[in-house]
């Protein structure tokens, strides 16, 4: 954008220049020398700019990879059947079958119509609730039958360490350097130099599996509470000022003096947030030395302060709705509990994936969008994913050929860089669905400062599930669990290294 309008500027000094020596040498007469009249000179300048403000656009990146026809080749795609009752999780990114008005579906459409046609292929998608599964049959079985994999990042990367996937960076014409693919995802889940599964343009799985705080703006109006926008921009969104503002919004609206669903909390969510609000304040439990092998930290004083404080809020039931404590519920808990209860107005912060955006689009009262909180003065806002949401692209062991794979994948992750990134981003997201303008700049923030944390993706040791338990038995003890675990930590971490190393894909 910014070379854009220094386009327009310089085109527009240019074009005025013109016109001013043209009235220079006209000394006073319509007609210049040649007898051509000076208002058509101006009109002729004024549509020139007008063709220089539509026209001149940022050149395209384009992909690298030779334009090879294919003869109509099926280019073969598995990815995750939703396993939610409305679907909401299920991929809408991979095929479309005709153009139906619909922002996505339409940009989907028109990017696989354009590789189509250029590779001469045809793009099919074989949809499985639990797809890591599916190619490692196939695969063992030695069969060839997709071409690019689209999984949840947890069952990823332990089809990865079984020898499953290939190393993307063995990829033929896959550039991994290329702005459709994500850098901090590159950076952050190679292992020993190794990446076996990233984060891309062609799906728009992973940015609605990112966590942020939704808020209720009718709530922070009645309650006189500071404007967490500003608050964000300041600098001065951290846990005590969520702290704060939770416990100051938590109300028994019946009266019975036991707060239940139907009352109103100031933060809901579910266990797993507690260590995606450690993540968000920086703290990383698993470090990678200078090999690139993850190794652990613990959590340390300053990652103590955090849990500490979260567990104010996340383990306190009279401020929060934990979905955690609904199991007695009969129905759809999501659908019919935590999403009525922000779409009624009962919960002044939602900790949700950002697919609620779309969800929560008919609800009758405003709603803003901002990062998760961090501590204190921190550079940046982090906000971390949900593993079992959030699908990576990788490649089978077994795909016969790796090169047309890689062509065809770059050359779709590009194209969707210009056709479904903006319809999803700056057109559903930022027009279609935020509440405001200043939704769209946190929404900047927050894809720019996404965290892709290797303990939360692997698991390992069943390290998140301890702090997840001790939100949900409020239990400030967690440095005793966590010196429990540590041997068994390390040990899986170990395994890791060791399968990755013994990998040769």
């Amino acid at each position: 954008m910014k070379n854009k309008t220094v386009y327009k500027i310089l085109s527009a000094i240019f074009i005025v220049c013109i016109v001013l020596s043209f009235f220079s040498c006209s000394q006073n007469n319509k007609k210049n020398d040649s007898g051509e009249d000076t208002e058509k000179i101006v009109n002729d300048a004024n549509d020139a700019q007008n063709i220089s403000e539509t026209e001149i656009e940022t050149p395209r990146i384009l992909s690298e990879a030779p334009v090879n026809n294919y003869g109509g080749y099926n280019f073969r795609i598995l990815s995750r059947l939703s396993q939610t009752p409305d679907h909401h999780w299920e991929a809408i990114d991979i095929v479309a079958d005709e153009e139906n008005g619909d922002t996505i579906n339409d940009a989907v459409y028109k990017r696989n119509a354009i590789i189509s046609e250029k590779y001469n292929i045809k793009i099919s998608r074989t949809d499985n609730a639990d797809p890591m599964a599916l190619v490692t049959k196939s695969v063992k079985a030695g069969s060839d039958d997709f071409d690019l994999l689209f999984g949840p990042i947890n069952t990823t990367v332990v089809a990865a360490q079984a020898g499953i996937l290939i190393n993307l960076k063995n990829v033929p014409y896959l550039d991994l350097s290329k702005p459709w693919y994500d850098q901090n995802a590159n950076a952050q889940l190679s292992i020993g130099g190794k990446l076996y599964a990233t984060f891309c343009d062609f799906t728009i799985m992973d940015k609605n599996a990112t966590w942020v705080y939704l808020f209720n703006k009718q709530l922070i109006q009645d309650l006189q509470l500071d404007n967490p926008y500003q608050l964000v921009k300041d600098g001065q969104w951290t846990i005590d000022k969520m702290v704060e503002m939770c416990k100051g919004a938590a109300k028994d609206l019946d009266g019975d003096g036991v707060m239940t669903w139907k009352d109103q909390f100031g933060w809901q969510g579910e266990s797993g947030n507690m260590y995606m609000g450690i993540v968000a304040s920086g703290i990383q439990v698993v470090t990678k030395n200078k090999e690139d092998l993850p190794e652990y930290n613990g959590i340390g004083e300053r990652g103590l302060e955090v849990f500490t404080k979260l567990l104010q809020v996340f383990g306190n039931k009279n401020i929060s709705l934990r979905s955690d404590d609904l199991g007695s519920y009969k129905g759809d808990i999501w659908t019919e509990v935590m999403d009525a209860s922000f779409m009624e107005g009962r919960i002044l912060f939602d900790n949700a994936g950002m697919n609620r955006v779309t969800l929560f689009r008919s609800m009758d009262t405003d709603f803003g969008i901002i990062p998760s909180p961090k501590l204190d003065s921190q550079s940046d806002y982090c906000n971390s994913l949900s593993h079992h949401q959030a699908t990576a692209l990788s490649f089978p062991a077994t795909v016969a050929e790796p090169e047309k794979s890689g062509v065809l994948a770059d050359a779709l992750c590009a194209e969707s860089s210009y056709t479904v990134i903006p319809a999803y981003y700056d057109v559903q997201l930022k027009t279609k669905f935020a509440r405001d303008d200043e939704s769209g700049e946190m929404l900047d923030i927050i894809f720019a400062s996404r965290r892709f944390d290797l303990s939360q993706i692997y698991d390992w040791g069943g390290l998140p599930t301890i702090f997840n338990s001790a939100m949900t038995k409020n239990d400030p003890n967690i440095t005793s669990a966590l010196e429990k675990a540590e041997s068994k930590v390390i040990a899986a971490i170990g395994k890791t290294i060791a399968a990755y190393g013994k990998n040769e894909n």
